[in-house]
């Protein structure tokens, strides 16, 4: 058990308020492909596997020549997927298929995606079958760590609720990297081309660079992806520059701007603009640390400042260290890091939540 240190604070323009509390706690369609970025850098990856094998770059075996209506087996499949996730194909995972002998063309591809988890290590992976729209969905979500549940807005007509990729299919569709082959039907026994799965691959990889940038986080409680772009960076980095003047100034070592707090933070106020309160238990996600353990931050110590009606960084955190409360939390000497905040919502009011944390 690790003793974690809650502090709250908030202040408004015409409201002041403060808090401590101390917890005990452990700690369109595919086959339109429009969109696909002929030279930039997230297509480039997977034109890269492709360009070898057009131009027999690679071993004699895997050098066949592709085309853009060529349809895929599982195997060639599984080495472009490797090729676009720049992985190592070391492995020392022993392969349970008895039709995947170690001599196959892409038996050390195949090897490494049953290694990440991508596919299953069972007794038949026919790797020389076409690979159907179904298999690639889960193929797909799971090269890209999608969430996948069963709560989803998006559903197709011509498979039953118990169909076993409907959770992969209606879960790559609701973040738009897979779509249907009409508005209701996805056809999931229909076979993959290779301009399908280059189409597919760099919405993957669009979708990832969105979630490792934190412009998007899973939400536990809504079930579905919620927008996180920081807006207003700027002002992140200003709030974070003039609270190290402050600790500078009280003898206090400098904070660590966290991007996964910046996100929580961010999150926080979206959450006090859409639901209309300015507190720091959320009638949605519960207190700071609540909202912390959902989104899966660690984190052994954690603080809250709040604010609105300010109009710059300079007089927000200038507000925030003429209170007592607000100033302690600002100037803590066991906080790490921090995060900020800041969104304007219909009328032109500023919302701001900056997060401390120790690590």
């Amino acid at each position: 058990m690790l003793l974690i240190i809650f502090q709250l604070a908030i202040t408004g323009a015409s409201a002041s308020a403060s808090v401590a509390l101390v917890s005990l706690s452990s700690s369109e369609h595919d086959n339109d492909i429009s969109n696909i970025k002929g030279i930039s850098k997230v297509s480039f990856r997977t034109n890269t596997a492709f360009n070898e094998i057009n131009n027999n770059s690679v071993e004699q075996d895997k050098s066949d020549k592709f085309e853009e209506k060529h349809i895929l087996t599982r195997g060639e499949a599984s080495y472009i997927i490797v090729k676009s996730l720049e992985v190592s194909l070391d492995s020392d995972i022993m392969i349970k298929a008895t039709d995947l002998p170690v001599s196959h063309t892409y038996y050390h591809e195949i090897r490494k995606l049953v290694d990440l988890g991508i596919l299953q290590n069972v007794n038949k992976l026919r790797p020389d079958e076409p690979l159907k729209r179904s298999e690639v969905a889960v193929m797909i979500a799971r090269s890209f760590n999608v969430q996948v549940d069963k709560t989803n807005h998006k559903n197709f007509k011509d498979y039953n609720s118990l169909f076993w990729a409907k959770d992969y299919i209606e879960s790559l569709a609701d973040v738009k990297i897979i779509n249907g082959t009409s508005n209701i039907t996805f056809s999931p026994n229909e076979y993959v081309t290779q301009e399908q799965l280059v189409s597919l691959i760099n919405r993957g990889l669009e979708f990832k660079e969105k979630v490792d940038h934190y412009e998007i986080a899973y939400d536990y409680l809504t079930k579905d992806y919620i927008p996180t772009k920081n807006a207003y960076a700027n002002w992140s980095d200003e709030v974070v520059s003039l609270i190290n003047l402050e600790r500078e100034k009280a003898e206090v070592k400098p904070l660590t701007q966290d991007l996964k707090l910046n996100q929580l933070s961010i999150i926080k106020v979206q959450d006090m603009i859409n639901r209309h309160y300015f507190e720091h238990e959320s009638p949605y996600y519960g207190y700071p640390w609540d909202l912390a353990t959902l989104f899966d931050y660690e984190y052994t110590s954690l603080g809250e400042n709040i604010a609105r009606n300010y109009h710059s960084p300079k007089d927000v955190v200038a507000a925030w260290m003429a209170s007592p409360s607000h100033r302690e939390n600002i100037l803590r000497n066991t906080y790490t890091n921090i995060g900020v905040g800041v969104k304007e919502d219909s009328e032109g009011n500023y919302y701001w939540v900056q997060m401390f944390s120790s690590k």
